[in-house]
């Protein structure tokens, strides 16, 4: 398993964007959730992504 430094990556420049659509009623409480967690859903979500790739890699 590779191990990735969670959370913002220092001197990366993130130019790519992933756009998803959802209902607003569960983008609010999404958002709600995270913010009273003291989280960022751009980190979290970047977090899931690097944890499906590395869960998917496992299986090479």
């Amino acid at each position: 398993m590779v191990n990735r430094k969670r959370g913002r990556p220092s001197g990366k420049i993130k130019t790519s964007k992933i756009e998803i659509i959802v209902e607003p009623d569960l983008k609010e409480q999404f958002m709600t959730l995270v913010h009273s967690n003291n989280q960022y859903c751009s980190i979290l979500i970047r977090e899931w992504i690097i944890d499906y790739i590395d869960r998917n890699n496992k299986q090479d």
